[in-house]
């Protein structure tokens, strides 16, 4: 449910990446990443942010810490218009906005211990004292599950699980408010999975730490997150309560769903299978994006593009056809 004053607010959100071509490198097109995309996050609330590879869920995460500059929209943090903010403005801000990567390995230096890695963004923003750094430092791994000596080590010395668990100490050491989770356990086991979920929520939980938690599967969103909200092409398709999900209104939510395995091999779940491929971004259909591969399609999502709007309590859905 939405606070009075949300910590992260995001208005009509557009992002478009200008595509070259030609001899003279000239601007011959537009790729649609984001087009008006609304969201709000609670403090001390986990929103899961669902959909296929290039729906434009790591560009949305990306573009509300202003690591990608956004086109057009609005993004209010803890109540200030952050939109037009410069690298300067945005410095102190850094601090409470941090994001964990999907590949660890890529986000920490090879040649940098682990201890010096996490205490690096400590001494930027002057949060500790020098002599206290280590002691800091080792609490924070001690958070995260590491043992003491993982401070004097590096990266190609720990498991793929192991990194995800240094990449979120580095982004709590500056005690931030939000985090973006950019499909942090993709790339790991499923066991390993299940420790990296685990340690979020419970971080959460002790921190009152807000989380925009990204990524295209389903289970593990809904395990982890308090509402769920569904991209498709750029733009949102649905949000509603994690605990709702069986509730959900929109086709492409339920075709999702529908791929979600189930425990009892007993239960069989009638499997939803799209026609055609995702269209490309370059040209995004008219009307509703997913038009061209829902099942339900009638000849007005061919040309009106649908509001999301309340369906039920909490619950809205862009869709004609609710």
């Amino acid at each position: 449910m939405q606070n009075s004053m949300p910590l992260l607010e995001v208005k009509n959100l557009v992002k478009t990446f200008p595509v070259k071509g030609g001899f003279f490198g000239k601007t011959v097109g537009e790729v649609h990443a984001l087009s008006g995309v609304s969201l709000f996050l609670g403090k001390g609330e986990i929103v899961g942010l669902v959909g296929e590879s290039g729906c434009g869920k790591t560009t949305l995460g990306r573009t509300i810490l202003k690591l990608t500059e956004p086109t057009d929209g609005k993004i209010i943090f803890h109540g200030k218009n952050i939109t037009s903010y410069s690298a300067e403005q945005m410095r102190p801000l850094r601090r409470e906005m941090q994001i964990v990567f999907q590949d660890p390995y890529a986000s920490l230096n090879p040649r940098m211990t682990i201890g010096n890695a996490i205490s690096e963004p400590l001494k930027v923003h002057k949060i500790v004292p020098r002599k206290e750094l280590k002691e800091k430092v080792l609490e924070l791994l001690s958070v995260v599950g590491l043992k003491e000596d993982a401070y004097y080590k590096y990266p190609h010395e720990f498991s793929g699980g192991q990194r995800q668990r240094i990449g979120i100490a580095r982004a709590l050491s500056v005690n931030p408010k939000l985090v973006v989770a950019d499909e942090p356990v993709s790339a790991l086991d499923v066991s390993i999975q299940a420790q990296i979920i685990n340690l979020l929520s419970d971080l959460n939980q002790q921190f009152g730490l807000s989380l925009l938690f990204i990524s295209h599967d389903l289970k593990v969103v809904r395990h982890i997150s308090h509402r769920v909200m569904v991209m498709y092409l750029g733009r949102v398709m649905e949000v509603l309560d994690a605990g709702d999900l069986s509730e959900a209104k929109h086709p492409y939510t339920v075709s999702l769903l529908s791929a979600v395995p189930v425990a009892d091999p007993k239960h069989k779940r009638k499997r939803i299978i799209l026609a055609g491929d995702v269209p490309s971004p370059l040209n995004p259909p008219s009307g509703c994006v997913f038009h061209t591969r829902c099942p339900m399609a009638i000849e007005r999502c061919k040309t009106e593009i649908p509001l999301l709007r309340e369906a039920e309590k909490d619950n809205q859905v862009a869709c004609h056809l609710v």
